[in-house]
């Protein structure tokens, strides 16, 4: 699997069938549609990521009724519904890579208000290891749930970013959501 950007991360997540938060892409002006994504799905904050280039604006907090105003700073965005809803539930975030060579990579936190994001920058645990590093790998908690979720989806080489949580979320109802996946970017 190669993905070369964001527009291709979605596409996969989609494709795969991995779980996530409702979340669609858009356009500047498209404000309709985005009326009618927050009507679909009503919740009290939205994340909106900027897609059309890595690193860009992120807002992982956004009151419903400000969402119409702050989507001004962007050209090609997501909304969705943001982790901050579930911030009494968040287990674990961040993103981890198993490679085929039985390495892995993985930069996370515990903090339960944390995005990917926070996670990079101020990690809990920031590993270079190997699956048999059993003694380091069994601090992570959930190492063996998030193990198992990504090689039962076959997601090795792939940069996963992700968040764990103590119940059912998302559009499919699973304990984990996949926000990106990445390769080449």
């Amino acid at each position: 699997m190669i993905i070369k950007n964001k527009l291709q991360s979605i596409k996969a997540i989609n494709d795969l069938g991995l779980n996530k938060f409702p979340e669609q892409l858009f356009n500047n002006d498209e404000k309709s549609k985005v009326e009618e994504f927050l009507k679909h799905y009503p919740a009290k904050y939205y994340a909106i990521r900027d897609k059309s280039k890595a690193g860009g604006i992120f807002k992982l907090k956004v009151d419903f009724d400000k969402v119409s105003e702050e989507i001004n700073d962007y050209n090609l965005f997501t909304i969705n519904v943001s982790s901050i809803n579930y911030v009494d539930n968040q287990l674990l975030v961040g993103e981890i890579e198993f490679l085929s060579n039985n390495e892995v990579y993985a930069t996370l936190t515990t903090s339960p208000q944390a995005s990917v994001r926070d996670a990079l920058e101020q990690p809990e645990f920031n590993i270079k290891t190997d699956i048999f590093n059993n003694a380091l790998l069994n601090k992570i908690p959930h190492f063996n749930f998030i193990y198992n979720y990504i090689i039962s989806h076959n997601l090795k080489d792939v940069i996963v970013e992700f968040a764990l949580f103590n119940k059912e979320v998302g559009l499919k109802k699973e304990k984990i959501i996949i926000y990106e996946l990445r390769t080449h970017y």
